[in-house]
């Protein structure tokens, strides 16, 4: 029986655990870029989500597959290929960081090291991670940067990231907010927002910073090429919607309002006058 045959019946059990559960975890992990996308999003993906927050690993065991997430094989997986099925691997990877926060906020495991080796990988793989694709007719979902923005939401909640940490991360969202090679059509924007609504939740940051740090997208310098342009100005104007409405729906600094609606007003006149 090979790997899908084998989720698929645990799928039909409704994710029972089995009694090799982690040795068919390590090989979920090792097909986790599979492009085919039934296997790697609704078999080995799924089952992931349901066996990792729950209790179907030790401690040990978890401690065990962090590495190999991290290691090059997988969350770095060719790192900064263009275009190539390499992002799937990366991008899966990705998502299994937040299951494991999942589990450590029910069961803390994960040791500050741990946590801070886990920030040091995902803000490397998040700035150099050069595809941008989200849905692919093809082969499913890579939506590398949504995945990247879902553990840099979780990792902005937890105390042992430093204020330079939450900088960091106002920066590496800025840095793919504001790209030109495509525009987001996959809800990237929305992802991004909920990363920055946690940095500014952890109520370390001053409001001068980011209120700066929202009226830079207002002055980036613009791509000479007419297309260029028109996506990144698109990606930033989406992202700042998204931030506006997030921060005036959970009341998170909702003073900020006025400064997202002048930085808009900047970035595209015609539509707000």
């Amino acid at each position: 029986m090979n790997l899908k045959e084998k989720l698929i019946l645990i799928k039909e059990n409704d994710y029972q655990a089995t009694p090799d559960t982690f040795q068919l975890i390590q090989e979920m992990i090792h097909n986790i870029g599979s492009v085919d996308a039934e296997l790697r999003d609704e078999l080995i993906y799924t089952t992931l989500s349901y066996w990792i927050p729950g209790n179907s690993l030790t401690e040990n065991e978890l401690e065990q597959l962090l590495p190999v997430i991290l290691d090059n094989n997988h969350l770095l997986f060719k790192l900064g290929e263009l275009n190539t099925d390499s992002v799937f691997t990366r991008s899966f990877s990705m998502l299994v960081i937040p299951l494991l926060f999942m589990r450590h906020k029910e069961s803390p495991f994960l040791s500050r090291e741990q946590i801070l080796q886990i920030k040091d990988k995902v803000f490397y793989n998040i700035q150099k991670e050069r595809d941008y694709r989200g849905y692919d007719e093809e082969k499913g979902w890579a939506h590398a940067i949504a995945h990247g923005a879902d553990a840099l939401d979780d990792l902005a909640q937890c105390s042992e990231l430093d204020e330079n940490d939450l900088l960091t991360i106002l920066d590496l969202v800025y840095d793919k907010v504001t790209i030109t090679d495509r525009i987001y059509s996959d809800g990237e924007d929305e992802r991004m927002v909920r990363s920055i609504i946690s940095v500014l939740n952890r109520k370390i940051l001053s409001q001068t910073y980011v209120e700066r740090w929202i009226q830079s997208f207002g002055d980036v310098e613009k791509n000479s090429e007419f297309l260029p342009a028109f996506r990144q100005k698109n990606n930033i104007k989406n992202f700042l919607k998204s931030l506006y409405f997030r921060v005036k729906f959970y009341k998170v600094d909702a003073n900020l309002c006025p400064t997202i609606e002048q930085t808009l007003y900047k970035v595209e006149k015609v539509y707000y006058s």
